[in-house]
C-alpha cells in the first residue's frame, strides 16, 4: 500500500456462529479515494476473531475458543509467517488483544474466562500465558452480568497502565505497567478500578487525553471517565431514537475532528457523538445505517476520510465517508465472510 492509502487486516469467525465461516484472515487496502482491494484468505488457525499490530509490526491474534489461544505472526506485504509459537491463554473465549508500548507483551481479554492474560512476544518461545489476572463481580442484568466479562484491553500510555472494560461487573479494571522494567502489576483489592453506573455493561473504550469514553453495550450509553480522578463523571444516550433489540453498542474510536464514533448493533449503524472535553459532555452529531447487520468492529483510515465497519452477520464491511468526523454515507461495501475485527497497519 502506498503512502496515500491504509491497509487493514480482517479478523473473522471460521466457525459460522454468526455469518458464513471464513477461511482465515484477509488484507484490505483502502485508497485515498475509497477504492478497496481485498486480499485472499490466509489460514492462521481456528477462529482468529481479533487482531492487533505491535509497535514492531508483529501481528497478534486471539483465537476465540473455549480453550483460548494467542498467536503471533510476521507481516511482509501479503505474506503472513509465524513469528513465535501459538500459546494457550488458560481461559475461555479471548475476544481482544493489545500490546505494551515496546511490543514485548501481548494482553488478551478472556470474556468467558473472567481474566486478562499476559503473553511474551518472543520468536523463540510459545505464546502461553505468563501472567494471569482473574476478576470477580457481577451486575444487575442476571443474564449478561452473572460474572466478570473482560471485553477489551486498552493502553493508557500517559499513566503507564492498562484499562480493561469489564461488562459483567460494570467496572474498568486497571493493571499497572512499569515502562522501564516491563513489570506488570495490579493493586490489591481492586483499589484502582473505575466503577461505571449499574447495568451499563462497558464493552470498549477509547482514551482522549485525561478522559476515557466508554461504549456501554447493555444500556446503550456512552460514559465519560476522568482518568486522573479515577471516576465516571457523566453518561449520555448514544441515540435514544433507536428501539433497543438487546444487541447494544460495540466498538468505539475517536477522531481528530473531535467526534467519537460507535457501532450501534440495535440500529445496524455507525453513530457519531460530539465530545466537548472541557464540559465533559457528548452530543449526538449524526448516524448512518451501514446497510449490513451486526457491526462488531470499526476503524478509521489514516486520513480519517472513511470509517470501515465490520458487519459480521451480513458478511460485509461498509466503507463510510466522514465529514469533520461525522458519517455521511456508505460509499462502498466489501463482501467477506463473518468479519469480526479491523486491525490497521501503522
Amino acid at each position: 500500500m502506498n503512502g496515500d492509502g491504509t491497509r487493514f487486516w480482517i479478523g473473522a469467525s471460521t466457525v459460522g456462529a454468526l455469518g458464513s465461516p471464513a477461511r482465515g484472515i484477509r488484507s484490505l487496502d483502502v485508497s485515498a479515494d475509497g477504492v478497496t482491494t481485498l486480499g485472499e484468505p490466509v489460514a492462521v488457525g481456528e477462529n482468529p476473531m481479533y487482531l492487533a499490530v505491535s509497535p514492531a509490526g508483529v501481528l497478534g491474534i486471539v483465537h476465540e475458543l473455549t480453550e483460548g489461544r494467542v498467536s503471533t505472526w510476521s507481516l511482509e506485504g501479503d505474506t503472513v509467517q509465524p513469528f513465535g509459537g501459538s500459546g494457550a491463554t488458560g481461559a475461555a473465549d479471548p475476544c481482544h488483544i493489545a500490546f505494551d508500548p515496546r511490543g514485548e507483551w501481548a494482553f488478551a481479554a478472556n470474556y468467558s474466562g473472567g481474566r486478562v492474560t499476559a503473553h511474551r512476544v518472543d520468536p523463540d518461545a510459545a505464546a502461553d500465558a505468563s501472567i494471569s489476572f482473574a476478576f470477580s463481580g457481577s451486575g444487575p442484568d442476571a443474564s449478561r452480568q452473572e460474572s466478570s466479562h473482560p471485553h477489551q484491553v486498552v493502553l493508557d500510555e500517559t499513566r503507564s497502565r492498562l484499562l480493561v472494560p469489564d461488562l459483567g461487573s460494570d467496572r474498568i479494571r486497571v493493571i499497572g505497567l512499569d515502562a522501564a522494567s516491563g513489570a506488570i502489576a495490579r493493586a490489591d483489592g481492586d483499589a484502582d478500578d473505575i466503577a461505571v453506573h449499574a447495568g451499563a455493561g462497558p464493552r470498549h473504550l477509547v482514551v482522549v487525553g485525561d478522559l476515557a469514553i466508554v461504549a456501554n453495550e447493555l444500556d446503550r450509553t456512552a460514559s465519560v471517565l476522568d482518568l486522573v480522578e479515577g471516576r465516571e463523571v457523566a453518561w449520555f444516550p448514544v441515540d435514544d431514537r433507536v428501539t433497543a433489540r438487546g444487541l447494544g453498542l460495540s466498538a468505539i474510536r475517536a477522531t481528530r475532528a473531535g467526534t467519537i464514533v460507535i457501532g450501534d448493533r440495535d440500529a445496524d449503524a455507525l453513530v457519531a457523538l460530539r465530545l466537548d472535553a472541557d464540559a465533559r459532555t457528548l452530543e449526538r452529531a449524526g448516524s448512518v445505517a451501514t446497510g449490513g447487520h451486526h457491526p462488531r468492529d470499526l476503524h478509521l483510515t489514516h486520513d480519517e476520510r472513511f470509517a470501515l465497519v465490520a458487519d459480521q452477520a451480513s458478511d460485509s464491511i461498509a466503507v463510510v465517508a466522514l465529514e469533520a468526523g461525522v458519517p455521511t454515507r456508505v460509499v462502498a461495501t466489501v463482501a467477506t465472510p463473518a468479519p469480526g475485527c479491523l486491525a490497521r497497519l501503522p
